[in-house]
């Protein structure tokens, strides 16, 4: 094997331990989401979108005002 597929082999490996571990994370979000309920839920889910909504508006805002200068 050379040393070009034994780096590729690493980080194939390195990969797939990294989608394992953010796999294990989502699935444990979810399973909090879930404890929380459903009420919980779509609370936390309308909180995300206007916190976003929010960003990309201060981001657009600073944006334009540092194009004007």
């Amino acid at each position: 094997m050379s040393a070009v597929d034994t780096t590729t082999q690493q980080a194939l490996e390195l990969a797939r331990a990294e989608a394992r571990t953010l796999s294990d994370q989502l699935r444990q979000a979810r399973a909090d989401l879930h404890r929380l309920g459903i009420a919980d839920q779509n609370r936390a889910l309308v909180c995300a979108a206007l916190t976003g909504a929010v960003g990309l508006l201060v981001g657009i805002g600073i944006g334009s005002s540092i194009r004007r200068k």
